[in-house]
């Protein structure tokens, strides 16, 4: 990590660690990008318990930075904003929330919805700047230790999600409906994605992570690579029937492996 990051990062979790509401502060994987790739930010998961501060005194105790907004979400809140000119992302999960998914999942009592990859595989592997106490550690032995139930919903619903997808490429390649065809072709790649990383057992990453990790899964069907390449490539022998074709092959193939 370049030295800059390191030490606006560092400076974020010493601001975040003085508030008690902070269980912990992780830093995610887009900080270790060049400064000057477009995917590159610092992006901060911060696990809390009870009420944040608001965000006009969130934005003090950060040093009242340049281009701050607060970006509401279902799930968690968002803070973002420039810092030495550098883009900042901080987001904010409440602790009492996660442990109780959690248990949910090993009791089986959650629905395919509810899976939330994304912020476990931040959690898991992300960049541990403040903890408070073992809550953290012990939050990551319980990720390793989900049970077959969490990935076998994970494989029947992305099955199930890829295989709708599938049917719509069908349907809109029939009708010659470009703008049906191209969402459903998103639909099917993302499902197609998540299935492989269930498949290997992976907590999926972040859409902007994808490309590289879905690379280096070990179970991959056979001829992966190059069928994958094909149906995101452009080209006058890649018309929709021909994709349509090269995702259907993609689909059973990967079936096989289960």
């Amino acid at each position: 990590m370049q030295r800059k990051v390191e030490a606006i990062s560092r400076q974020l979790a010493g601001a975040l660690a003085a508030w008690s509401e902070v269980e912990a502060v992780v830093l995610g994987e887009a900080a270790e990008s060049r400064v000057l790739d477009p995917y590159f930010a610092i992006p901060l998961d911060v696990y809390h318990r009870g009420e944040l501060p608001a965000g006009a005194e969130r934005r003090v105790r950060f040093g009242s930075p340049a281009a701050f907004e607060t970006v509401p979400g279902q799930a968690a809140l968002q803070d973002r904003f420039l810092l030495n000119e550098l883009p900042v992302r901080v987001r904010y999960q409440e602790a009492g929330r996660f442990e109780e998914l959690l248990g949910r999942i090993e009791a089986r009592h959650w629905v395919f919805h509810e899976s939330s990859p994304g912020l476990f595989y931040r959690l898991a592997h992300g960049q541990a700047l403040f903890v408070r106490s073992a809550w953290l550690e012990e939050c990551r032995k319980r990720l390793l230790g989900f049970p077959d139930h969490y990935w076998g919903v994970l494989l029947e619903g992305s099955q199930r999600a890829f295989s709708y997808a599938l049917n719509d490429l069908k349907a809109s390649t029939l009708r010659e409906d470009a703008l049906f065809f191209t969402v459903a072709l998103a639909q099917f790649v993302r499902a197609l994605a998540s299935f492989l990383f269930a498949l290997n057992r992976r907590f999926e990453p972040g859409p902007r992570l994808l490309s590289m990790h879905l690379a280096g899964l070990e179970r991959l069907p056979d001829g992966f690579a190059g069928r994958f390449e094909s149906l995101l490539r452009e080209g006058p022998e890649l018309d929709q029937e021909r994709k349509c074709e090269i995702a259907g092959l993609l689909a059973r193939s990967a079936l096989s492996r289960v």
